[in-house]
């Protein structure tokens, strides 16, 4: 019973912070105060009441390290802080593996598992939602096989070499260690079909990136944190800095008052919403366990 009160808290509070996220690009700070606060007071009175304190002490240290890990990834602006606030939430309510998982490993193992887990589920997730989105904006088709001609020459030229790599590679095999030949040949029919996956994707991204993930507002809207999708000439001898979104890094309080005397709309990129990461994180853990076993 007190696992599965736990497992209820996970999923209702990711679930309804993820659901937020969706409608909003946002979530309310009452989703992680409430599923982090839970899982501390839960934690507590377990220990009190078995007076076995390693849990509540787990507690403390997987959520205190979730919220560093993801702070980090914060000021690297690849997550924001709605992201840290659940991640360390989750730290503090399911520091370890629960028996109703399907994963059994010791302490802190599972920190470490459910962390690779959230990054592999979230670029599966980042993937569907990027393809679906990109179904449901016009025009998206043309730009996408515009972005695939003009990168089909680095493309073809990388291809040409790759292929005369192997050539070489395989005729060394042949001369020298001929019963492996089969094995090499399959092998780099696996690396191409890799290569040219990850062509489509490299320009797929390009792609969404430069024509759904962005919209026009009014620079009176603009908050800080906001990324510009365009390149802004800074002329003016009193604002030396270089705004451009190329580097994926906010607007802070003095470029907002900048750009709102020289322009009246500007465009700024949008993120995909990555808290329903998270829910679905949990779902896995419990359902399938350990996700490097799972791949495998």
């Amino acid at each position: 019973m007190f696992e599965y009160i736990i497992l209820a808290i996970a999923l209702l509070g990711t679930g309804l912070a993820g659901w937020q996220d969706l409608k909003t690009s946002g979530v309310e700070d009452k989703y992680p105060v409430f599923i982090g606060v839970s899982g501390i007071l839960i934690h507590l009175a377990n220990s009190y009441l078995t007076g076995v304190w390693s849990g509540f002490y787990h507690s403390i240290i997987i959520g205190l390290a979730f919220l560093a890990f993801g702070y980090i990834m914060y000021f690297a602006n690849q997550w924001g802080e709605a992201d840290v606030l659940i991640l360390g939430a989750l730290g503090f309510l399911i520091p370890g593996s629960l028996s109703i998982f399907a994963i059994s490993v010791p302490f802190p193992y599972y920190a470490a598992i459910f962390l690779a887990t959230v990054f592999i589920v979230g670029g599966i997730y980042s993937l569907l939602y990027s393809f679906v989105l990109a179904l449901r904006t016009p025009g998206f088709a043309a730009r996408f096989s515009g972005t695939l001609e003009s990168y089909s020459g680095r493309f073809l030229n990388l291809s040409v070499i790759l292929f005369i790599i192997s050539i070489l590679a395989v005729r060394y095999v042949q001369d020298n260690f001929y019963f492996l030949s089969d094995i090499l040949l399959r092998q780099t029919f696996v690396l191409y079909l890799f290569f040219a996956a990850g062509f489509v994707l490299v320009s797929f991204s390009k792609a969404i990136d430069s024509f759904v993930f962005r919209k026009e507002v009014d620079t009176s809207d603009l908050c800080e944190g906001d990324v510009l999708a365009e390149k802004i000439e800074t002329k003016d001898s009193s604002y030396s800095k270089k705004l451009s979104g190329k580097l994926f890094i906010g607007l802070e309080t003095e470029d907002i008052e900048f750009i709102r005397k020289t322009r009246k709309k500007v465009w700024i990129k949008e993120g995909i919403p990555f808290v329903p990461t998270f829910f679905f994180s949990v779902i896995f853990v419990w359902l399938f366990g350990n996700v490097f076993s799972f791949l495998l």
